[in-house]
């Protein structure tokens, strides 16, 4: 890609950075409430001094169950049933593949799709990490079976000159399926690029770079639920500020002879209002003004937008306590709008761990022909229930397929070689007493 063109295009993304990491604000509870507030900066109102911002970390609660319904327990990977070729994999992969695909999770929740960058260290050692969404820029072929064909990466970084001066640059990688180019600007995309990266040339004939989508549309789970979010916000922190302002009663005092100019003060201060003549002749009063908050219309609506805000984002239903002791099949209905959810995200993430196998397993060189993937959920479970089930399928089904569904077992490998011990043990010890039988058999025969 020329520079010109390069130019622009980062550009075009910095205008619309705002629309890609607005889920990522959300999910740290910084919503709109906190830039806006309830009431108008430029709208004056004597009787509103408080300005509360009440933010509710309602999409980070959400992401987060999903993202911990998925990929609490690792995803189990099989090339082939090929030993040697999968303990290579699982090297390569890494004791932090769980967690890179848990950030990988929360990253596509936010933004509507994440990224993952792998290349090759100076030990020629396969690596891979998460990327910003922010920072990629992708091209796509304009078949119908979209192909990957160019990355822009755009981050900024700080150097320091001879002078110890800090310098910030605009630094732009630009990756295809054969070539890496870098651009450094200085201070600005506009600013004199100062890198002398071009043209290098890298061994995957790919572009070296995954997206794992949300889902088809690649639209965070935000999308959903933020105006109402939104919504629930405002409501809070207008409650807050009527609390806060009005303070349930006001003085009024009648026929005080004291300067007007005192009356925005005495109301903010000491919840008065100071009235010149009633009418009724010039006498003088006291007397109290009650301002009721409808706090039975608010907390309603909070309730009503509450379980809006869990319907439309699929989350499990709040506060229940009907599920104490109930089967599985209650449980797996409990899960069903959850598990939907997951089930779109699972099923483009899929895709994407296979290009990640694939680009491994070309790079060390590893032929493979079928790649399966078993995927575990974080689901409440009846544990008797499901034992029960473990115990009345044996001989019907192996042995290795109720090993993994017992609720007790996490390492079905582990619970396999503690099972052989076992076994072995009890053999040993019955073959350390080798005449038992036959002096058993002996004394049967002399009795007849």
């Amino acid at each position: 890609m020329n520079e010109r063109k390069l130019r622009n295009y980062v550009k075009l993304r910095l205008t619309n950075i705002d629309s890609i990491t607005i889920g990522k604000k959300y999910y740290n509870n910084f919503t709109d409430i906190k830039n806006r507030g309830v009431v108008p900066k430029n709208e004056k109102n004597i009787m509103r001094n408080a300005d509360n911002r009440i933010s509710h970390n309602f999409h980070q609660l959400l992401v987060d169950e999903k993202v911990a319904y998925m990929f609490t327990y690792p995803i189990m990977i099989d090339v082939d049933d090929n030993e040697v070729i999968n303990d290579k994999l699982t090297e390569v992969l890494g004791d932090k593949f769980v967690r890179k695909m848990k950030d990988l999770g929360v990253e596509a929740s936010n933004t509507g799709c994440s990224w993952l960058h792998y290349w090759a260290n100076e030990k020629n050692e396969f690596k891979y990490e998460k990327v910003e969404s922010e920072q990629i820029l992708p091209f796509y072929s304009d078949e119908l079976e979209r192909e990957l064909v160019e990355v822009l990466r755009a981050y900024k970084t700080v150097e320091y000159d001879d002078n110890l001066a800090a310098v910030e640059f605009i630094v732009v990688e630009d990756w295809t399926k054969d070539t890496f180019d870098q651009y450094k600007f200085r201070y600005t995309i506009d600013g004199q690029d100062e890198s002398q990266l071009k043209g290098i040339r890298h061994n995957f004939g790919r572009v070296p770079f995954i997206p794992f989508a949300n889902n088809s549309d690649e639209t965070s789970d935000l999308i959903k639920y933020k105006d109402l979010v939104d919504l629930y916000d405002r409501v809070v922190s207008g409650y807050a500020n009527d609390i806060e302002d009005i303070q349930e009663i006001l003085w009024i005092i009648t026929n005080y002879d004291g300067n007007s100019s005192d009356f925005l003060n005495s109301v903010k201060k000491y919840k008065t209002i100071i009235l010149e003549d009633d009418g009724d002749g010039g006498k003088g009063g006291v007397e109290t003004l009650s301002v009721d908050i409808p706090v039975e219309a608010r907390n309603s609506l909070l309730e009503l937008l509450k379980k809006q805000i869990y319907e439309s984002g699929q989350g499990l239903q709040q506060d229940n306590e009907n599920f104490g002791n109930a089967s599985g099949v209650a449980l797996k209905f409990f899960y069903r709008k959850l598990e939907l959810k997951a089930g779109l995200l699972e099923t483009e993430f899929r895709e994407s761990i296979n290009k990640l196998v694939e680009a491994i397993l070309d790079f060390y060189h590893l032929p493979h022909k079928k790649i399966s993937q078993v995927w575990s959920r974080n689901m409440i479970a009846s544990d008797l229930e499901t034992s029960q089930i473990a115990t009345q399928s044996v001989g019907i089904i192996p042995e290795k397929l109720i090993l993994q569904n017992h609720p007790w077992v996490d390492d079905v490998d582990e619970a396999e070689r503690l099972l052989e011990e076992e076994e072995k043990s009890k053999m040993d010890m019955f073959n350390s007493y080798p005449d038992m039988n036959q002096r058993g058999k002996e004394v049967d025969i002399n009795e007849e």
